[in-house]
């Protein structure tokens, strides 16, 4: 056997097998399935068909059958070790050395999975024997029905020390063997004991369905009463925590069909949930969230939510699932929380309030953005400017760990605003807009502000020593720019700012065309907004185009908020409207009269 069976079920569990083959041909969703027309023989209607929950395809014309192994071997014609090294190389995951003992000890992994499948029936039959009431009352305690541990294989290690391990040499599975699968251990004087005592017992399953390790919860009757509440297998050749989820086997098909999928933290909180009818469920195996638990969960659902007990501990596991998730995100995937209330886990919540209450609470979870913002801002005294610095460097901090260039741009532009809105919101009164003036807004300003952004950033493209002027950047940096392809563009101008390798207009252009598409580009620029004489102008000219557009644009932002409280006042004519409404009208004349020049003085049209 060339490779370990583990490092080929880890293989096959990176990708979504419709991944992999729909990189090489066309394929096209049909309900839970992918059909596509056959690449192993000619056919004008698709008899091909993959499917993700069963990790297989197959073609009802021709009969072909495989796995995303199988189908690389077929399609590129490759031999089997050629096509596990091209699926290991797309998913960036390292192949193992095989020595001639790597090789034996693949041959025994087999056997591996053999012994743990071994011991986790005669965890079963301990929990249903009628000598440990201690198991059965903690189980009726918690709530389990039998239905809920057939299906989760829950079972109990009496507080033996050589239970285990003595029946399972009776079946033929050797000291050495249970060593390996992390049932037993040794002691300093030599003597062997089971490594689960005492324990209420939970399988731990591949996303094949594969028992690979397990997982116990101490109960009372057990001596030592400093062993820790759970104790997880040790790491084996079959067992790594940080790539494993408890659950993932049972819950990956209502994940993907319902785009949903939460994490939690224990075995318990997936089983109660479980019961209560939520099958969606996983749980991390005493670790935070890793890298490849994201991994995993995005082929899942775009935005995984991890639900988090309401304590401090929760919140600590929260920080560190951002650090761990910023690096990693990408157009499309990220992050929401669910914090439930304090003292409560999802096992206690979901038997106090019912699986509806519950779900009310997954469906309120936070964007991953929302509780960046949410946690960061209250660290800043933002009403002083050494404060509102502050806050922005530690934004820009932590945005700059964002690895994909388009998701950084856009969560600076979110936060850059957000600040803005935090920072000019004491002095603006709250006012409710009617459908009818955001219809107004949508269908009136919307254009004349399109116009006045366009011909703002087409003046930094065309003078971009114009960025480098501090007002210039804080302006730019506040538009309120709806249009994603001005937005983008915004972004890009904003990060060229930073960057110390454009020195010169050929490299700013260079910089400009990595970040944007070209066809993006080229769109916006060729745009009907001219700029007058842009090729006789200096940048002191261009200075004052830009410094008119902007307060073109500044003061088309307060005439339209004039009209909106004009529209409103006769539902909310009150002391604090009236004011407001005679400040717009003062701060509209004086922008006016403080305008650069007169519009008369140079075509901006």
């Amino acid at each position: 056997m060339r490779f370990p069976p583990s490092f080929i079920d880890r293989l096959r569990s990176h990708f979504l097998l419709s991944e992999v083959i729909g990189k090489r041909i066309a394929v096209k969703r049909h309900g839970r399935e992918y059909h596509a027309l056959c690449p192993f023989h000619n056919e004008k209607s698709p008899s091909f068909t993959v499917n993700d929950e069963k990790n297989f395809y197959h073609c009802f014309g021709c009969g072909a059958h495989g796995d995303a192994i199988g189908f690389l071997m077929q399609h590129q014609r490759l031999t089997y070790p050629e096509a596990v090294e091209m699926l290991a190389r797309d998913a960036g995951i390292a192949l193992p050395d095989i020595s001639p003992e790597e090789r034996k000890k693949a041959e025994s992994e087999k056997t591996l999975y053999d012994v743990l499948d071994a011991a986790c029936q005669w965890f079963e039959k301990q929990l249903q024997s009628p000598n440990y009431s201690i198991a059965h009352d903690y189980a009726q305690k918690r709530g389990l029905k039998p239905e809920i541990i057939r299906r989760f294989r829950i079972g109990f290690a009496p507080d033996d020390k050589t239970a285990l391990y003595k029946h399972l040499l009776e079946a033929g599975f050797n000291q050495t063997l249970q060593m390996q699968a992390g049932l037993i251990s040794v002691s300093e004087n030599g003597a062997v004991y089971d490594r689960f005592r005492g324990r209420l017992i939970f399988p731990i399953r591949n996303a094949s369905g594969k028992i690979v390790a397990f997982g116990g919860r101490l109960l009372a009757s057990n001596s030592n009463k400093n062993l820790p509440k759970y104790l997880n297998s040790p790491e084996t050749s079959l067992f790594k925590k940080g790539e494993m989820l408890f659950n993932l086997d049972l819950a990956k098909r209502p994940a993907r069909d319902g785009n949903m999928v939460v994490v939690m933290e224990g075995y318990m909180d997936v089983v109660a949930t479980s019961q209560s009818g939520i099958d969606y469920a996983v749980a991390t195996l005493g670790t935070a969230v890793t890298p490849e638990h994201l991994r995993l969960l995005w082929q899942l659902a775009k935005e995984p939510v991890l639900c988090l007990d309401g304590d401090a501990a929760g919140k600590r596991a929260m920080l560190r699932a951002i650090e761990i998730a910023l690096p990693l995100l990408k157009a499309g995937y990220s992050l929401r929380f669910a914090m439930l209330p304090a003292g409560e886990d999802p096992d206690s919540y979901v038997q106090k309030n019912g699986k509806a209450n519950f779900e009310k609470i997954l469906s309120a979870s936070r964007r991953l953005s929302q509780i960046i913002w949410e946690t960061i801002l209250p660290q800043f005294k933002i009403d002083l400017p050494e404060g509102r610095a502050a806050l922005e460097a530690a934004l820009k901090d932590l945005t700059a760990k964002i690895a994909d260039l388009a998701v950084r741009q856009h969560y600076q532009s979110y936060f850059r605003k957000l600040l803005w809105e935090k920072s000019t919101s004491k002095t603006r009164p709250k006012e409710s807009r009617s459908a009818q003036v955001e219809h107004m807004l949508v269908q009136h300003h919307s254009a004349a502000l399109d116009t006045l952004v366009r011909r703002m950033l087409k003046t930094l493209m065309q003078f971009p020593a114009l960025l480098h002027k501090s007002h210039v950047e804080e302006a730019l940096s506040r538009l309120d720019i709806r249009a994603s392809e001005l937005d983008a563009l915004r972004n890009a101008l904003l990060s060229s700012v930073s960057d110390t390798n454009i020195d010169d207009r050929v490299s700013f252009t260079r910089y400009m065309e990595s970040q944007l598409s070209g066809d993006m580009l080229g769109k916006l620029m060729s745009h009907s907004i001219n700029l007058p004489y842009a090729n006789t102008l200096t940048v002191e000219d261009a200075l004052m185009l830009w410094s008119e557009t902007a307060d073109a644009y500044h003061i088309t932002h307060l005439e339209y908020e004039l009209k909106e409280l004009q529209e409103n006042l006769g539902a909310t004519m009150d002391e604090a409207a009236y004011q407001r409404l005679i400040e717009l009208k003062q701060s509209i004349d004086k922008a006016q009269s403080a305008r650069t020049f007169a519009p008369a003085q140079i075509d901006v049209a």
